[in-house]
C-alpha cells in the first residue's frame, strides 16, 4: 500500500499538465520513472492512477506548465498550449523561464505578471512553486488570466487622467476669461467674453453628461431593453438638428435611408449614436466636404453609416478611434469631448451590435454601427 500511495501522489502531482517533452534529459527521466512504476506496481493499479491523472489534466481549464531546472518547459496542459507559443512553445517568455528556473533551484519566487500577444493579447499572473530536489527538481507554474482586470485598471487610470485633463483645460480658460472681464472693456468686448465663457461651461457640461452616460453603459444601467426606435424618423430628426452646424462649416448634410427601419434600442440611445456620429463628421471632415447619413436593414439588424468625403483618418489610427479621449494629432485642438465615438461603441456593443470605422483618401470615411432589430432580439 505504501508503494501504491506513492504512485497516486506522483499521479496527482502530475495531473496539472499534458505531457509535452522538451529536452532529452527530461524525456529520459520520465521514461525511467514510468518503467520503474510498471515493473513494481500492478498494471491495473498503475493504469487507474494514470487514467485519473490524465482526466484531471485534460479537464483543467487553467494554463499550467512544468519547468526543469534549466527553465525549459517539459509539460504543458491544453489550456497552456492554447494560450500560445509565448507560454508553452520553445519561445517561452524569458522572464517566466528565469523565474521558473529559480523556483526549481529552491529559491523563493514572487508571482510574475506577463503579457502574450499570440494568438491574441492576454495578460497573466504566474504563480511559481518549486518541487523535488537534485535531478528530480522542477517548478510548477499556474497561470491566471488577468486580462479583464488589468485592462480595467489601465482604462480607469487613462480615464481618470483624461477627465482630469479635459476638465482642467476649460476651467483654465474660464478663469482667464473671468480675469479679463475685470479689465476696462466696452460692451461689445464684454459680451464676447461672456459668450466665450458660456461656451466653455457648455463644453464642460457636455463632457460630464458624456461621462455619466459611459458609466451607466458600463454598469448596464440602461433603459428598458424592450424599447424600440423608428430609425428612419430618428435619422431625419438628427439631420434637422445638425443642418445649421454643417452649413456653418461649409458642408452639405444629407440622408439615404430605407423607410420603416426599427431598432431594438431605446430612442434616447439611438439619438446619442446619431448625434455623436454626425458631430464627429462635422468636426473632422473638413471645410467643403459632404456628409451623408445612411441606414438600411440587414438580416435581424439595422445598419447606420455616417459617410463623409474627408478620408482623414490615417490607417494606424483606425483601430483606436473608439477609445475614450483618443484623438488624432490634427484633431486635438478641435471641439468635442473625445468621448463621442466611445459612447457609440459602448451603446452598440451593449445591445449586441458593433461599431467599425474605415477611411480612405479620395473615397472618404465611414463610421458604421449595427444595431439589433426587434425580431432578432425575440429570437
Amino acid at each position: 500500500m505504501g508503494l501504491l500511495a506513492a504512485v497516486l501522489a506522483i499521479a496527482l502531482a502530475a495531473a496539472v499538465a499534458v505531457i509535452v517533452l522538451r529536452g532529452r534529459r527530461a524525456a529520459r527521466e520520465l521514461d525511467a520513472l514510468e518503467r520503474e512504476l510498471r515493473e513494481t506496481v500492478p498494471r491495473s493499479e498503475l493504469s487507474a492512477a494514470l487514467a485519473s491523472r490524465d482526466a484531471v489534466m485534460a479537464a483543467a481549464s487553467t494554463p499550467i506548465l512544468l519547468f526543469d531546472t534549466d527553465g525549459q518547459v517539459v509539460r504543458a496542459n491544453p489550456a497552456a498550449r492554447e494560450a500560445g507559443p509565448e507560454l508553452a512553445g520553445p519561445g517561452t517568455q524569458p522572464e517566466l523561464a528565469a523565474a521558473a528556473a529559480r523556483g526549481a533551484a529552491g529559491e523563493p519566487v514572487r508571482d510574475v505578471e506577463l503579457t502574450v500577444y499570440t494568438p491574441e493579447r492576454r495578460r497573466f499572473r504566474a504563480r511559481i512553486r518549486g518541487f523535488g530536489s537534485g535531478s528530480d527538481a522542477g517548478a510548477a507554474v499556474v497561470l491566471s488570466d488577468q486580462s479583464s482586470e488589468a485592462d480595467y485598471r489601465d482604462a480607469r487610470r487613462l480615464f481618470s487622467a483624461g477627465v482630469s485633463h479635459e476638465l482642467r483645460t476649460p476651467l483654465q480658460r474660464i478663469l482667464a476669461l473671468v480675469e479679463t472681464l475685470a479689465l476696462p472693456l466696452d460692451d461689445e468686448e464684454r459680451s464676447d467674453l461672456i459668450a466665450q465663457a458660456r461656451a466653455e461651461v457648455d463644453a464642460m457640461r457636455q463632457l460630464i453628461e458624456d461621462m455619466i452616460l459611459l458609466v451607466r453603459l458600463e454598469s448596464h444601467e440602461l433603459p428598458d431593453k424592450d424599447e424600440q426606435t423608428d430609425v428612419t424618423t430618428a435619422v431625419e430628426a438628427c439631420v434637422a438638428r445638425h443642418t445649421a452646424a454643417a452649413r456653418t462649416a461649409s458642408m452639405s448634410l444629407g440622408t439615404a435611408v430605407t423607410r420603416g427601419l426599427v431598432a431594438a434600442v431605446a430612442p434616447r440611445l439611438v439619438d446619442a449614436v446619431l448625434d455623436n456620429l454626425v458631430e464627429n463628421a462635422i468636426h473632422h471632415a473638413g471645410e467643403g466636404e459632404s456628409i451623408v447619413v445612411r441606414a438600411r436593414g440587414l438580416s435581424g439588424a439595422v445598419e447606420i453609416v455616417v459617410h463623409d468625403t474627408g478620408g482623414r483618418i490615417p490607417p494606424e489610427h483606425l483601430s483606436r478611434v473608439f477609445e475614450r479621449f483618443y484623438r488624432i494629432e490634427d484633431a486635438r485642438s478641435g471641439p468635442g469631448t473625445g468621448l463621442g465615438l466611445a459612447i457609440v461603441k459602448h451603446i452598440a456593443e451593449e445591445y449586441g451590435g458593433r461599431a467599425t470605422a474605415d477611411s480612405t483618401p479620395g473615397a472618404g470615411t465611414n463610421i458604421r454601427v449595427v444595431l439589433p432589430a426587434p425580431a432578432a432580439v425575440r429570437d
